[in-house]
């Protein structure tokens, strides 16, 4: 095994951010499909909650 090998590749990561991470890219995505176009700052919101949940899913 090499050193630099990571215990289950970030797959058997916490259960907990997981489950934090995926509810934050589900929000991200409701808040994109219902905002309307016209409202940039839902937009930018519903982004960063799915750009967070991604971090925090794969690295948590």
């Amino acid at each position: 095994m090499s050193r630099f090998c990571f215990s289950g590749g970030g797959k058997g990561g916490n259960r907990t951010a997981r489950t934090i991470g995926l509810a934050l890219m589900a929000a991200g995505l409701l808040i994109l499909l219902l905002s309307v176009p016209s409202w940039l700052w839902a937009s930018l919101v519903g982004i960063l909650l799915v750009s967070v949940g991604f971090l925090v899913w794969r690295f948590g």
